[in-house]
């Protein structure tokens, strides 16, 4: 899952937690996983149509995408985000383990319970129809909620969370209808950059907006 993610992060924003909050917490796993691959430690490789909506066989991501390590970033990350910001760490943890769960029913039986267990993963991937769907009933859904919740205080808090949404929008096209990366580590720092723009403007979105 990909924009899907971002959901929940709007939907929980507002008063406890800023919207960029959300949406690193929950990409955190890919965020790790971007430079994992790019080192070495988790690897990947581009299989044109390995998934109906994808090209990506992820084959070896135990420490980022492990139902054992997703519970263990969940916790790092929420303790740390109370160390922070004295309050709003159990959303953040939730956010942060919300990405495996939607990764379970999209991936293919990719995703290892503990390090050399089974693997599970449910393949709406190859769906495609349905998996665009739920993407953007999910990202939608939840930006309802958030600009429910929240008002603008400007010219600002109407654009921004246009031009956030455009930009989700066009990544997760290109993402399931576009060519193939040239390789892993093209998709991860791809991925890096993607997440940090992502975050950038919903920073934009948060300066823009403020709760009701």
């Amino acid at each position: 899952m990909f924009v899907g993610h971002y959901g929940p992060a709007a939907a929980v924003a507002g008063k406890r937690i800023k919207l960029w909050h959300g949406f690193v917490a929950v990409q955190l796993l890919d965020i790790l996983w971007a430079p994992f691959v790019l080192v070495g430690i988790e690897h990947a490789r581009i299989v044109e149509n390995f998934t109906a909506s994808n090209h990506f066989d992820l084959y070896h991501m135990p420490y980022t995408h492990s139902l054992v390590m997703a519970l263990v970033w969940s916790l790092v990350a929420g303790f740390a985000y109370n160390a922070w910001r004295k309050c709003g760490g159990a959303i953040i943890g939730a956010l942060v383990f919300s990405h495996w769960i939607f990764d379970f029913i999209t991936h293919k039986p990719d995703l290892e319970l503990w390090f050399g267990g089974p693997k599970a993963g449910l393949g709406l991937w190859d769906h495609r129809t349905i998996a665009v769907s739920v993407e953007f009933a999910l990202l939608l859904a939840g930006f309802m909620i958030f600009l429910k919740a929240t008002k603008s205080k400007g010219v600002g808090g109407v654009i921004a969370p246009v031009v956030l949404l455009v930009a989700l929008a066009a990544a997760q096209l290109v993402g399931n209808f576009g060519p193939p990366p040239g390789s892993a580590a093209e998709a991860a720092q791809t991925a890096i950059i993607a997440y940090g723009v992502f975050a950038a403007l919903a920073f934009w979105v948060d300066a823009s907006r403020t709760a009701k």
